[in-house]
């Protein structure tokens, strides 16, 4: 999924209605009220399901995170000189929260030298800097793989030259370039696991290639499998696809190699897990296409819960472990399934708002009961930008057509403008170290056992004061799960909390002494001891010549 960088987003900031902690209690839009309700009984039945056959033991479920500005999608914007600063940003986010590896889409054709031409080096030597950056933290590494989107929400990158791009490669073509890019993404990244393909009716839907045919499908995973082997020792490499595909069952086979015949296609060199992307779990879909009304007989209905259990239940018999890429709630109605001709696009800027809050918290906990019941590798959680920012929905920022029961026209925003705008929303939370409730939620439930040890104390403490303010400037502190940030006191009372390692106060009163304290803090409210300084702002006069006065303190004491 397309993200856009946060420093392009926080400009748009000032005109947003948002929240972090408070938003859980926002009241459902009466528009909303019937699909509120309908996912409400979906998740109590999925999750009545997950126990009836779980016996509630624990397993080493790596959880993950999406690392959404090194996404592929974002196309040029990936090579802004402050691209990799903000992903330092993310990943110290996502450590906050507790996720123990970060997940890259590095899609096709990123990374193929006759796409991207005279600009390919640059793109290696980005994706081979995310990798590093990664690493660095501590972090395993998951890269995943479709196909670029040419249009569409998601899609911000390269869009008319995809459109001219695919259609020039005949199949064969575009299975070998398909699977020699992916060798270039192995060496360049090398990662822990490798997804080597996700969704593939919707890589046939970007690309036009036939490739959402399982028996095309496995012919392009086996080239694939054959370029990457032995590239990245103790790599591990996997393929999926959506709970929501008409055909999973023949996928699920051909990927665990079950019951392979002349009528069901399989790879020729067993995976080393089965990947799934998780999003709608209504549970009375009506298979149709769009716009056309659906002949006799009546047409089929999927429970696409269900579709993600019988999933499972394949890769259990077939003793493969399972991921879980991709997934988060789909707010889509039993009636709106594959009748929305915009794509999806609706359904997903809908995730925005934050009366969604308390629904995204429970199927995290499903998801949470469903890895540990399958002892899945790894689960990646999609919407990373909601443990930082959801938006809170008014008339205002409704969504264009989007009703519900409702009269028509409603709402004064596109899909595009609201989803854009949850993510200016989370561009300004996260300097000031906000989370919403359900990145606290996530955190208490991934991080076991509970963490009870305080983040370190920031080191060098230091400012330059000035007579009406002082920019305040320290280390990082560490912590054993991740620092959420800082809190900032002047004389004893806390006066902000920030994400980066400085803070400047201002509207100070000149010839004035003040005493400042910063302390680390972590989700589980563990606080750091404080670094302190003691800081007198000048007489204006006096910044004549020097312009300020540099004071140094360490851990209290004043140099």
């Amino acid at each position: 999924m397309s993200r856009s960088l946060f420093a392009a987003m926080a400009a748009m900031a000032t005109t947003l209605f948002y929240c972090a902690g408070t938003c859980r209690s926002q009241t459902v839009p009466s528009a909303y009220t019937d699909l509120y309700g309908q996912l409400s009984g979906d998740l109590n039945d999925f999750s009545a399901a997950i126990s009836s056959v779980w016996s509630g033991s624990t397993s080493p479920v790596i959880y993950a995170g999406q690392l959404t500005n090194a996404n592929c999608n974002n196309g040029a914007a990936l090579l802004n000189p402050s691209t990799l600063a903000i992903i330092q940003t993310n990943l110290l986010v996502l450590k906050a929260i507790g996720v123990k590896a970060v997940s890259v889409e590095v899609s096709f054709p990123m990374l193929y030298q006759p796409f991207l031409g005279s600009q390919y080096n640059q793109y290696v030597a980005f994706y081979a800097s995310v990798a590093a950056a990664v690493r660095a933290q501590g972090f395993k590494l998951i890269v995943e793989s479709q196909s670029m989107m040419p249009s569409g929400l998601q899609s911000n990158a390269f869009g008319n030259q995809l459109q001219t791009f695919y259609p020039a490669l005949t199949l064969a073509q575009y299975i070998a370039a398909r699977a020699s890019t992916a060798a270039v993404v192995a060496q360049t990244m090398r990662p822990d696991y490798y997804v080597l393909q996700e969704e593939p009716d919707t890589e046939e839907s970007n690309s036009g290639q036939p490739v959402g045919q399982v028996v095309n499908s496995t012919a392009m995973l086996n080239a694939t499998l054959a370029a990457v082997a032995g590239l990245v020792p103790g790599m591990k490499v996997g393929a999926g696809f959506g709970s929501w595909l008409a055909a999973y069952q023949k996928f699920a086979n051909s990927f665990t190699q079950t019951g392979c015949g002349s009528s069901q296609p399989c790879v020729t060199t067993p995976l080393d897990f089965l990947d799934m992307h998780l999003f709608p779990v209504i549970e009375n879909a009506i298979e149709c296409c769009p716009g056309v009304v659906c002949p006799p007989p009546p047409p089929a209905v999927t429970n696409f819960w269900q579709n993600a259990l019988s999933i499972v239940a394949t890769a259990n018999a077939a003793g493969m472990h399972m991921t879980i890429s991709q997934t988060w709630l789909r707010k889509v109605r039993d009636s709106e399934w594959f009748i929305l001709s915009d794509g999806g696009d609706i359904e997903e800027a809908r995730e925005s708002y934050s009366f969604w809050a308390s629904l995204d918290q429970n199927f995290l906990q499903i998801l949470y009961n469903l890895a540990n019941y399958q002892g899945m590798y790894w689960v990646a959680p999609f919407n990373t930008q909601n443990y930082s920012a959801y938006l809170t929905w008014s008339s205002a920022n409704a969504i264009q057509g989007d009703c519900g029961g409702g009269p028509s026209p409603c709402g004064n925003l596109t899909p595009s403008q609201v989803f854009a705008n949850v993510q200016a929303a989370a561009a300004v939370n996260i300097p000031q170290a906000q989370y919403t409730t359900t990145g606290q939620a996530w955190h208490n439930l991934i991080v076991s056992p509970a963490d009870t040890t305080a983040p370190s104390q920031p080191g060098g403490l230091h400012a330059a004061v000035f007579s009406s303010s002082v920019i305040l400037n320290w280390s990082q502190s560490t912590d054993d799960v991740g620092v959420a940030g800082y809190q900032v006191l002047r004389n004893g009372t806390q006066i902000a909390t920030v994400f980066p390692t400085s803070f400047q106060d201002s509207g100070l009163a000149a010839n004035t002494s003040y005493a400042y304290q910063v302390r680390a803090f972590d989700l589980a409210s563990n606080v750091s001891p404080p670094a302190a300084l003691a800081v007198t702002t000048p007489r204006p006069a006096s910044l004549s010549v020097s312009g300020n006065v540099r004071i140094s303190g360490r851990g209290g004491t004043i140099h």
